[in-house]
């Protein structure tokens, strides 16, 4: 009998917090909060207008992914195959954004499009390896959107792929926004194309045949929001569809965008997030109590982020040495001061009101 050995690895894995890039472990009690007050929307979800361009890239890679005998988007394997579908035309609006001149805004994925643009477009998967082009699904647009389009009804039928009554609308309204010649129709998927030609290849089918080059004339138009104009509204008629989903009358997140537009005395985030514990309106929306803790923990975060800036600052004063040594960084008075208030604002949190569910959600707490 041939006796086979092998080593194990058998060392503990970094907590949870840590492993997802969350060293301070702050993720869940902000998570927590977000939800309470902005339910379905995250920091990632920051362009409305993309919300308009995804709902274009769900109503055609559907209607592409059903030619191609689709698959049940209740189980992962088709879920797979439906977004192979759909992430070239997330990148190809990216590309369209680039060709216009624009350089800014949420344009996920830039890097991979503009060597695959300065390649004359040949590279496949957009100049992607095949482990950025897998895990593009996580980091993408689609990404940052899919609790939106997810849970936010009108916006897809609830499995966050199939595109629902508003989003058709929205679709409409991005597809008419283009040139004639460069509008997709559902006559230009009905010509007997061979579908599982393309399975695997669906980036190379919406490069050469679904979406081709002539889109390159359709100039700026409907495109992710630049920098520049983030403050401003979007149309009017984007806007009405976009309103009653997104902010309906009733809505949590009506309630909270209303309270933070009147809290015309704050001058801090601090002081935006007390008018939100605050507020009347909101109290008959969400149990006061779960937002009580909200101005500690946003003093405590804030500090926190403050003395990891300060320590960043700290280590990289001196060119000559990469790793200064940890007495100099520990006479630094300005760091000193930085990490005393986290220690009292950490303090001021354990003490507030209602916080007695909230010390599980926040480890470094327990340091303070």
């Amino acid at each position: 009998m041939n006796e086979q050995r092998g080593w194990y690895f058998t060392a503990p894995w970094d907590p949870v917090s840590i492993r997802r890039g969350d060293p301070l472990g702050f993720r869940a009690a902000a998570d927590y909060f977000a939800d309470l007050l902005a339910p379905g929307l995250s920091n990632a979800a920051s362009d409305a207008r993309w919300i308009s361009l995804l709902s274009w890239c769900l109503k055609w890679s559907h209607v592409v992914w059903r030619n191609a005998r689709g698959g049940d988007l209740s189980r992962r394997d088709g879920q797979r195959a439906r977004y192979a579908w759909l992430r070239p035309l997330e990148l190809l609006w990216v590309d369209r954004t680039l060709e216009s001149g624009q350089t800014t805004g949420q344009l996920r994925g830039r890097r991979s499009v503009e060597r695959w643009r300065r390649a004359e477009r040949q590279p496949l998967n957009f100049a992607m390896s095949p482990d950025q082009f897998r895990r593009y699904r996580q980091v993408g647009t689609y990404g940052a959107y899919r609790v939106v389009l997810r849970t936010v009804p009108g916006l897809t039928t609830g499995d966050g792929w199939t595109p629902a009554d508003t989003a058709l609308q929205l679709a409409a309204l991005v597809n008419e926004s283009l040139p004639r010649d460069v509008q997709l129709k559902h006559e230009r998927f009905e010509n007997g194309t061979k579908w599982r030609h393309w399975t695997e290849d669906e980036a190379r089918y919406w490069v050469r045949h679904g979406w081709p080059a002539a889109w390159l004339k359709a100039g700026s138009g409907m495109l992710p929001t630049p920098d520049s104009a983030i403050r401003r509204r979007l149309p009017e008629e984007e806007r009405c569809l976009l309103e009653p989903v997104l902010f309906s009358a009733e809505s949590i997140r009506r309630a909270t965008a209303e309270v933070l537009a009147g809290a015309r005395g704050a001058s801090s985030h601090a002081d935006l997030c007390e008018a939100l514990a605050n507020s009347s309106t909101l109290s008959k929306k969400i149990e006061p109590s779960s937002l009580a803790p909200l101005p500690a923990f946003t003093r405590f975060a804030d500090a926190s982020m403050h003395a990891m800036r300060g320590l960043w600052t700290e280590i990289n004063q001196d060119e000559a040495k990469q790793a200064p040594a940890v007495d100099r960084l520990a006479r630094s008075s300005e760091l000193r001061a930085r990490f005393d208030t986290v220690r009292e604002t950490g303090a001021a949190w354990l003490r507030a009101p209602g916080v007695t569910g909230q010390r599980r959600r926040c480890p470094i707490a327990q340091a303070a």
